[in-house]
Order: C-alpha cells, then structure tokens, then sequence
C-alpha cells in the first residue's frame, strides 16, 4: 500500500469543480471538509466503554478510520444513564486537549492516517438527540449516526437536529421495513435533500435490522448480496446514488469467515460504497486493503480527467470515454487520496475474490 501520487496534484481543481457540480445539481449539502470515503473501517463503541477517549487520540486502535458512539442497540436501557454521563466526561476530557487532537482532515503523505478518527455518536431516539444539543462541547463530535430513519420518523429527527450545529455531519440509517418499499424510498431520496440544515454524509444500510424485518439472520456461507437484503442494497444504490447520496455497507459479523468476508468487501468496493462498519480490530486492515485502489485503475481515472484527454481513447487496452466516465473517474481519485494505491502488476497482487 502507498500513499496518494503525487502527480495526481494537477487533478484537484477539476476534482473539486466536477464535485460542486454534483452538489449543484442535485441540491445536497456537500461543502465539509471530508470525503464519505473517509468513513473507511467504522467501529461502533458502546458508551459505556472506558477507553473511548484512547481510540480518539490513537493510543489504541492506530489505524481505524471512524468510531461511532453507541447510545442506542449497544447499551442496554438501564445503562442509558451511565452512557450519557460518560460521553459527557468524554467531551469535557477532549476539550482540555481539543489544540492537540484536532479535526482529522485528508491522511496525511506517505499513507499516514489523520491525528484522529472521524467521530460520531448514535442516539436512541429523535428525544435523546435533542436532549444532547445540551451538552457542553458536542460541538467536538464530527456528526451523528441517526438509527431507523424512514418517511414516518425523518420529521422527528428533522427536528432534533435543527438544534445542532450547520457544521456537523449526519448519518441516517436504512434499516426498517418501509426500505422494502420502493416508491417510499423515491419519496425518502427526495425529503432527504431539504429536510436538514446540516450535510448527509452518507446513508448507512443497517443489514441485521432488514434481516429482522424479513425475520431472517445473515446465513454464515454467503455474502450479503446473495441474500434479499443484498438485492434491496441493489435497489438502494439505484434509488439514492443518483439524487447524490452515498452509501456504506452492511457489518459483516462473522470474525471466522476471513475470506467471505474479503469476497463481501470487494463487492461493496465496486458498488461504490464508501465504508464498511467493523466488529474487530482484526477486521480493520481489511477493509483498508479492500478500499485501497490498485495503480492500473488509478491510472485510466488520472487518463480519463486529464485536461487534454480525447472524446473517446483506448488505454490499458480498455476503451475511455470521459463523457460517461468522469464521475467515476472522480471517485477513484478521491478513494485513492483516503487509502493509498497499490502496485496490481507485482506478481504477488491478489485481488479479493
């Protein structure tokens, strides 16, 4: 794995033109500092847990990528009140230190990761939420994770977060059973764009609470798009992604299937999704290697949004048309940018399949 070339410096301007236009578009907020691809591993953590603060300032877990701070499925309800007073205490200790553990920005040369996680706490309820804007220095946290958001509890939400900051970003998450509704989610994809002040950062597909939904487990021997959650993720790509939005990808929570779960990573990987929630540290490193974007793609994209790059032109024996291509172009080199490159013409480059 290698950091970002730099002969990819000359593409910025155009990169960040070509993603205004996208904003402009299809009116989404997308004017924060950080890429949805900087979600890379994502690591729920209980509330209650002592060592929160050690993940933040990179004591432990060096290399994660975000942490989200759980208040909802991962604390039990007489615990509720313990989480609440210990995120407090965590906010009050990050504040002391706020000069040193600054916001993350892109990781710095050489592949080196940001000072600190992206961070984002999940709330039980709309109530809750509303019940933070209260706390002293929630300013600190990058965003919120909002759980089982659909067309009858996005006002709710909607007016809880009025009471937050422009600056900090959400997370809504797909994860009850009016998902399986398609002309519910055209409807959602529309009331998404005007129904917060602050930007959507992404949409989290919560796979355990579809299968619910559907009275289903995730089975052990297959990857989530050969199950019918999988073909609804198809369905959400098709219905979200085009007014904007992006997407992370279901947990994967079984720590014995190393290879099913590099074959359900490259999937989310040529889907587009930009992260991917993980359940141990033994998971992070894959996902980064998963993410990262091997040196011949990198390559076309760098051919595709060159400024003197022809109608339609062959390379890597591979026809590219920047007309069509651009935009995907553009991910490419915004995932490469998160994650490094990595050298597909080695002899020892396996791909995740």
């Amino acid at each position: 794995m290698t950091a970002m070339p730099d002969n990819l410096a000359h593409l910025k301007p155009q990169t960040q033109s070509f993603s205004s236009d996208i904003a402009e578009r299809h009116d989404v907020p997308m004017s924060h500092a950080h890429h949805p691809y900087q979600l890379g591993a994502s690591l729920y953590m209980p509330a209650t847990r002592q060592d929160i603060w050690q993940v933040i300032k990179r004591d432990k877990l060096p290399t994660i990528n975000s942490i989200i701070i759980c208040l909802e499925d991962a604390v039990s309800h007489s615990d509720v009140d313990m989480a609440l007073t210990q995120l407090q205490t965590l906010l009050s200790t990050w504040q002391s230190h706020r000069h040193s553990i600054s916001n993350p920005s892109q990781p710095a040369p050489h592949a080196k990761p940001p000072i600190r996680p992206l961070v984002f706490v999940r709330p039980r309820h709309p109530e809750m939420l509303s019940q933070l804007a209260d706390f002293e220095h929630i300013e600190l946290i990058d965003g919120f994770v909002l759980p089982k958001v659909d067309l009858y509890t996005l006002p709710k939400w909607r007016l809880a977060c009025a009471a937050h900051h422009a600056e900090q970003l959400l997370m809504p998450t797909l994860e009850t059973a009016a998902l399986f509704n398609p002309q519910h989610n055209n409807d959602l994809a529309i009331a998404f764009k005007k129904a917060f002040h602050q930007p959507i950062f992404a949409l989290r597909i919560g796979g355990n609470d579809l299968f619910a939904a559907l009275r289903l487990r995730r089975p052990k021997d297959s990857i989530v798009y050969e199950t019918p959650v999988g073909m609804l993720a198809y369905q959400l790509l098709g219905c979200f992604v085009p007014h904007g939005f992006y997407l992370s990808a279901p947990v994967f929570e079984y720590l014995d299937q190393p290879m099913l779960f590099m074959q359900e990573l490259n999937r989310d990987v040529s889907l587009g999704l930009v992260g991917k929630t993980v359940i141990h540290p033994s998971q992070i490193a894959l996902v980064q290697q998963a993410f990262c974007v091997p040196t011949s793609i990198l390559e076309e994209a760098q051919q595709i949004l060159h400024v003197e790059a022809k109608a339609v032109f062959k390379f890597n024996n591979t026809m590219l048309e920047p007309a069509t291509h651009r935009t995907w172009a553009t991910e490419i080199i915004n995932r490469a940018e998160v994650f490094g490159t990595i050298n597909d013409s080695h002899s020892d480059y396996k791909p995740l399949l």
